[in-house]
């Protein structure tokens, strides 16, 4: 029976070509990667390779011994990481929004799963360079244009017109003027016929109040409108879907602690559909 030894052996000549290849990755001479070899080929009752232009190349039983060895390799790296130990800090950024709500709820979950691991949370409106290494995985609602970035949908956030109950809003609050580009923004300032606003503020949660006061309509999330009981939807024909991406560079994206953490972002982001109405579909 081969041992992963005699696996590992065959996998490595075959990727080397060569038996000097084969003994320079396996640190070992090339003498004894031929007596190896040799016994291997008597214990399978086959050889397993023939020589091409110079080159070892597997034949069918060879290939067969090659392709077990990757599967074992492959499960012994799996193992490897699913026991590793994550250490360090790993900044993420979001709107206020997302964070308050539907992650850090969560953070212990978080902690209990990876104890060494520390996420930083930073909430703001403005883009955080992922590029120059300013954060490493941000949650946004518009997808990058450009940069070498890996996005991932995972779901919509729905905006509806929402206003204090019992009133007729007559104007409209907004977000800072850097961010009237916003669907959601477009939507509400077409609704009152072009008019600006009465009110900027910087924050989802500040605008909620603002139209829980009185000061006018706004274009607030779904769940934000239904978690209130002094706001109510204006004009439920006025709806705008955005989608919420998990955006990492690609140059980090497979750092162990960053791939632990934007699993489990993933994970308790989308967990936030159905039960807790924060999410639609993410397609």
């Amino acid at each position: 029976m081969l041992t992963w030894n005699d696996h590992h052996l065959v996998l490595t000549v075959s990727r080397s070509g060569t038996i000097a290849g084969a003994a320079r990755r396996l640190g070992i001479n090339e003498t004894t990667v031929a007596r190896r070899l040799a016994s291997v080929e008597g214990e399978a009752g086959a050889t397993l390779f023939r020589r091409m232009d110079g080159k070892l190349v597997a034949n069918a039983a060879g290939r067969a011994i090659a392709i077990a060895a990757e599967a074992m390799e492959n499960a012994l790296a799996d193992a490897s990481r699913s026991t590793e130990v994550l250490h360090g800090i790993v900044r993420v950024t979001s709107v206020l929004s997302v964070i308050e709500h539907m992650i850090a709820p969560h953070l212990p979950h978080f902690a209990q799963r990876h104890p060494n691991l520390v996420l930083e949370l930073i909430g703001t409106n403005e883009t955080a360079s992922l590029a120059r290494r300013e954060v490493d995985i941000a949650i946004r609602l518009e997808r990058p244009a450009r940069g070498k970035l890996v996005a991932r949908r995972l779901g919509r956030i729905r905006f509806l017109l929402a206003g204090r109950v019992g009133t007729k809003p007559e104007g409209y609050v907004a977000y800072e003027r850097d961010l009237d580009h916003a669907p959601e923004i477009v939507a509400v300032r077409k609704y009152f016929d072009g008019a600006s606003p009465r009110a900027r503020i910087a924050t989802l949660a500040g605008m909620r109040v603002a139209v829980e006061a009185g000061m006018g309509g706004a274009m607030l999330p779904e769940w934000m409108i239904s978690q209130s009981s002094g706001i109510g939807v204006i004009d439920p024909s006025v709806s705008i879907e955005r989608p919420l991406w998990l955006v990492v560079h690609e140059d980090v994206k497979k750092r162990p602690a960053v791939r632990a953490a934007c699993d489990w972002l993933a994970e308790i982001v989308t967990g936030a559909r159905g039960a807790n109405g924060y999410l639609t579909q993410a397609s």
